[in-house]
C-alpha cells in the first residue's frame, strides 16, 4: 500500500513539474507576442531577438520543452533512484522562470 501511495506522489510531482514548465513557456511566448507590438516595448534578450529574427523562436521553445520533459522522464525511468526528485528541479524551475517573465510581459501592458 505504501508502494502505491509512493508512486502516486511521484507521478503527481512529475506531471506539476511537466506542467508548470509547458505553462510556463506558453505563457511567455504568448505575453510576448501580445507585448511586443505595443509602443515603446522590445525583446531585451539578445538570443530570443536573433531567433525572432530567424523565424526559429517557437521550434527553439519546442525543443527546450522536449527536452525538459523527456530527459527527466528518462532519466526517472532508467536511474530508478529514490532522489528522484532532485531531477525534477529543472522543469520546475525553468517553469517557474518562464511564468515570471510571462507575469513580467503582462505588467508592461499594464
Amino acid at each position: 500500500m505504501e508502494a502505491i501511495l509512493g508512486a502516486r506522489r511521484r507521478i503527481g510531482l512529475e506531471v506539476f513539474a511537466y506542467i508548470i514548465l509547458m505553462v510556463g513557456t506558453l505563457g511567455d511566448h504568448l505575453s510576448t507576442v501580445i507585448t511586443l507590438p505595443r509602443p515603446y516595448t522590445y525583446e531585451t534578450n539578445p538570443l530570443i531577438v536573433q531567433l525572432m529574427a530567424k523565424g526559429l523562436w517557437l521550434p527553439f521553445d519546442l525543443i527546450l520543452v522536449a527536452a525538459g520533459i523527456a530527459i527527466p522522464y528518462l532519466l526517472i525511468r532508467l536511474t530508478r533512484r529514490p532522489y528522484f526528485r532532485a531531477l525534477l528541479a529543472y522543469p520546475i524551475v525553468h517553469g517557474v522562470i518562464r511564468l515570471g517573465a510571462c507575469i513580467w510581459n503582462f505588467s508592461l501592458i499594464v
